[in-house]
C-alpha cells in the first residue's frame, strides 16, 4: 500500500506528539514542590516528612540503615529501582521501589518499618 505525503506527515506528527507526552510524563515523576536533591542512580531517604531532616543516599547493594533512619524514613525519592526491607521478628517484609517513585509523607506507610535497603526483594 502506497501512502500519500500528507498522510506520512500526519503520521509522523502523531508520533512526535506521543513522544513529547511520554517525555513530559517522565519529567513530572519527580516532586516539583521541593528543593530536595537526590543524586541520579540513588534512593534518598529523609528522617522528616516533606524531604526534611537528615538525608541518607543509597546507591546499591544491601545496606542496613543507620540508626536514625531505621523505622524513621518519613520521605523518599527514588532515582533508581530498589527495595525497602523490614526485619520485624526475624521475618522479612519487602516493598519494591521503582525509579520515579517518591513520597513526601511516608511516615504513615512503610517508612515506619524500614530497616534496610537493597537491590531487590
Amino acid at each position: 500500500m502506497k501512502h500519500s505525503e500528507p498522510m506520512r506527515s500526519a503520521l509522523f506528527a502523531g508520533v512526535l506528539v506521543l513522544a513529547a507526552l511520554a517525555t513530559t510524563q517522565t519529567a513530572q515523576a519527580a516532586p516539583s514542590s521541593t528543593n530536595a536533591t537526590c543524586p541520579s542512580n540513588a534512593i534518598c531517604l529523609w528522617t522528616g516528612v516533606s524531604y526534611s531532616g537528615a538525608q541518607y543516599n543509597w546507591t546499591g547493594g544491601y545496606k542496613d540503615l543507620p540508626a536514625a533512619w531505621r523505622d524513621h524514613s518519613y520521605s523518599f525519592i527514588a532515582n533508581r529501582s530498589g527495595a525497602f526491607i523490614d526485619w520485624s521478628g526475624g521475618q522479612k517484609t519487602c516493598r519494591s521501589v521503582s525509579k520515579g517513585h517518591y513520597a513526601a509523607r511516608y511516615d504513615t506507610g512503610f517508612g515506619k518499618k524500614i530497616d534496610a535497603v537493597g537491590d531487590n526483594c
